[in-house]
């Protein structure tokens, strides 16, 4: 029965426990210009909601808050799930979150009702002579209101032609008690981020071939198979809201094994189990015995390398910046001495 090593998924180059993340900023076709903010007045304070899982908007297009959400500031409730298929051929599903995040424009709710904006209706209207976002004609339409709220837009880390472009097309609202909040047209990049954020590539598990019975050594200048015994081969994750769905779809392409004293191979796929009479150009040969290292045993290094692409709505987007994690796990290497008698 072929030993089973169990090794966990590092990268050098990322800070967080999925492996390297990187987005080409021509994937995302948002210009981010960090501290732009086209609004009259900061949000009001407001009690913040439960907390859930927070997505880690690595690349700049939504503003998770910490974890935190209130969709009177302007956040959004994405719901995120998945799925996967294994080197098995098995099938597993991801399980279901809620992450808040908010897009680069959006629409907040203001502290006042529509007969306190009318009583500040020179602050709203930009002066005596105009200007503003709010003219004196909407001021009067709800300056006897007591109930409900003016709700303005905001816009950070986009370039300043998207924010105004963006105030121009989505004008300021009233909203009374009961009616549905306002929520803009959201740029496909913001969901693509809340998918991509939650791909996580999983540690696999390594088998090889051959395996001496007791301590599951393999032999020097004999070529030793591997291949991934389990673990996902394909991930797909998906980000919904609004009405519209981002997904990622991320495929193990390629295997990379290395040793100190073995030349280097990379395996299209995941390589092939071990049967006899099956072929594989997957395998290493290691020049030296593991019995002076430390345990006794060889360190192998291996490489997984998925590709990955994204959809909107089911349409294809295109690729994105392919994906690397590092694995490292044990080999006993062992010396056969023969003895020739006469």
């Amino acid at each position: 029965m072929p030993r089973t090593a169990h090794v966990s998924s590092r990268s050098p180059s990322a800070p967080n426990k999925s492996g390297a993340k990187t987005l080409s900023a021509s994937a995302l076709g948002i210009a981010l210009v960090s501290g732009l903010s086209l609004t009259t007045t900061e949000p009001a304070a407001a009690e913040m909601a439960a907390e859930p899982p927070s997505s880690r908007c690595s690349f700049g297009v939504c503003d998770d808050n910490g974890g935190h959400g209130d969709a009177r500031q302007g956040y959004l409730s994405v719901n995120v799930w998945g799925s996967g298929t294994t080197a098995g051929e098995d099938g597993y599903e991801i399980p279901g979150n809620t992450v808040w995040s908010r897009p680069p424009c959006y629409y907040f709710e203001l502290p006042h009702s529509g007969a306190e904006a009318y009583a500040q209706r020179s602050s709203f209207t930009g002066g005596p002579t105009g200007g503003g976002k709010w003219t004196l004609e909407m001021l009067e339409e709800y300056k006897d209101e007591d109930e409900g709220n003016w709700w303005d837009t905001g816009c950070a880390g986009v370039s300043l032609d998207e924010a105004i472009e963006f105030t121009e097309n989505n004008p300021v609202t009233y909203v009374f008690p009961g009616d549905p909040i306002p929520v803009p047209d959201i740029p496909p990049e913001f969901l693509l981020e809340a998918a991509h954020d939650a791909l996580e590539l999983p540690a696999p598990e390594v088998s090889w071939n051959p395996q001496r019975q007791g301590d599951g050594a393999t032999l020097v200048n004999m070529p030793t198979w591997f291949w991934l015994d389990d673990g996902p081969v394909d991930l797909e994750v998906h980000a919904e809201a609004a009405g519209n769905r981002a997904t990622v779809d991320a495929v193990l392409s390629e295997m990379g094994f290395s040793a100190a004293t073995a030349e280097s191979v990379v395996c299209d796929g995941f390589g092939i189990a071990w049967a006899p009479g099956a072929t594989s150009d997957c395998f290493l040969e290691f020049r030296r015995s593991s019995a002076n290292q430390p345990g006794q045993t060889t360190r192998v290094q291996a490489q997984s390398h998925w590709s990955v692409e994204w959809f909107f709505n089911d349409e294809l987007q295109g690729p994105l910046d392919p994906q690397t994690t590092q694995q490292e796990f044990l080999v006993p290497v062992a010396e056969v001495q023969a003895r020739v008698t006469g």
